[in-house]
């Protein structure tokens, strides 16, 4: 950035080393777009307003109130107003195809930008930030982004966060490599550390925006760095193109690299919540419909529970679908789980009614029913009732947003598949098990190298 003007020449070459280190050619020109914090404020309104509209926003509200996902009263589009416009330094546009770098945020950097300026003696901070926005035009070029958002009633959040991580983790390595980035496997380990860090990071500098928004957006850039780092050690950069063809399912997939690779992939277990038109005629219209997720029920159990106990507590997922329908003031809420083994089950049916206050749980087998709300007599048997998988398969919801945070991305590219440094980062973190519990039995896991 040059006195408000992009530096198109800065522009060119990373553009040039981008294509070179990802291995991939840009079908068409991605015009770049100077824009003031004045600018980048009426971008982040207009994308929340065309993605999250009030009627959308309130009831999502609601119903994370509901099951203590956030506090009661919490208003959620203030909050990631702040979380955008504060932290914002690049973003791309996939409907409009075009680069927006801000003229204040990219001087900043962060962290993780400091970190690798300090290994390279060389002022990284442009350059990252112009490779990995480039990067998901290239993505979006190859195989498209998601510009439209799913209702509220038929949104698949765990969906959308496993490809957003993907989409992410692919973009920092990519910067890193189009910007000279090579490191040795010491220095990995001590980025990984430092991706580590990007939650308590975001807690310190934005306390007021909820635990929810802060965890599901630090997870899109620490877990989806760690997920691609492993596809890179597998083969390279063909192997993360094979993903961008075929991403990730599940957060779960995402979290557990292994179970996306395993030669059985350990896909969700779709789950339908019967409903009838009972309750339309009772006055009861549908509200909301997810599906949460690992990441979601790792924060969701975090508010309540010390980290590893919360993670713990949320491994073992295997599918879940969320209703909400609304009459008045009421709201009925029921979240159906599905779980690897009646063990995993067991642990989450025990902390649910503990991070969900006022919930009445029920556990039959490798599952668990949530319910909050007056809900009529005999409604619980309908809700066990039906387990046929559900239809809907789109893409989207509120947090397809595009807006992307530059204050956390850094690492560099695997040149080979060095898995014993990943193991000391990442394995011991993220898999670690109550080693009592036994294995899920239907997976077929590949040995790791």
């Amino acid at each position: 950035m040059r006195r408000g003007r992009v530096n198109e020449a800065l522009v060119d070459q990373v553009r040039i080393r981008l294509v070179a280190e990802r291995h991939l050619e840009f079908r068409a020109p991605v015009p770049t777009r100077a824009l003031d914090p004045t600018d980048v404020a009426a971008v982040v309104d207009a994308e929340l307003a065309r993605t999250f509209p009030p009627s959308d926003r309130e009831r999502t509200e609601a119903v994370y109130a509901s099951l203590a996902l956030v506090e009661p009263g919490t208003q959620l589009e203030p909050a990631m107003h702040r979380l955008f416009t504060t932290q914002l330094a690049a973003f791309y546009d996939p409907r409009a195809k075009y680069l927006g770098v801000a003229t204040r945020a990219v001087q900043s950097g962060g962290v993780g930008l400091r970190l690798l300026t300090a290994f390279t003696g060389r002022d990284l901070v442009g350059e990252l930030v112009v490779a990995h926005e480039l990067t998901h035009a290239l993505q979006d070029q190859h195989w498209g982004l998601p510009v439209e958002a799913e209702p509220v009633t038929a949104a698949h959040t765990d969906r959308v966060l496993a490809r957003r991580a993907l989409l992410e983790g692919d973009a920092t390595w990519a910067s890193f490599a189009a910007a000279g980035g090579a490191l040795d496997d010491a220095t990995r380990a001590r980025v990984l550390q430092e991706l580590d860090r990007l939650g308590p990071q975001l807690a310190v500098s934005l306390p007021d925006v909820p635990p929810l928004l802060r965890e599901t957006l630090a997870f899109q850039y620490r877990s989806g760095s760690i997920f691609v780092d492993r596809l890179l050690a597998r083969g390279g950069w063909p192997a993360v193109d094979r993903a961008q063809a075929d991403p990730p399912a599940s957060c779960e997939q995402v979290l557990h690299p292994e179970r996306y690779l395993a030669a059985s992939r350990d896909a969700p277990i779709p789950i339908d919540v019967p409903t009838t038109p009972e309750l339309r005629r009772a006055g009861f219209a549908p509200v909301l419909a997810d599906t949460l997720g690992e990441v979601v029920v790792r924060v969701l159990a975090s508010r309540r529970l010390p980290p590893e106990q919360a993670a713990q507590v949320a491994d073992g997922w295997g599918g879940d679908r969320l209703v909400a329908f609304g009459r008045g003031g009421e709201l009925l809420v029921a979240w159906m789980t599905a779980w690897d083994t009646e063990r995993d089950a067991i642990e989450f049916a025990e902390a649910a009614p503990l991070v969900v206050p006022g919930a009445r749980v029920e556990h039959r087998g490798a599952r668990v029913l949530v319910v909050v709300g007056p809900w009529p007599r005999g409604w619980r048997e309908r809700l066990w009732a039906s387990r046929q998988p559900e239809a809907s398969a789109g893409l989207g919801h509120h947090r397809s947003l595009a807006l992307e945070l530059r204050e956390m991305c850094a690492h560099g590219e695997r040149r080979g598949p060095h898995e014993a440094g990943l193991q000391v980062g990442v394995d011991l973190r993220h898999e670690r098990r109550d080693l009592r519990r036994p294995p899920p039995q239907h997976r077929d896991d590949l040995a790791l190298a």
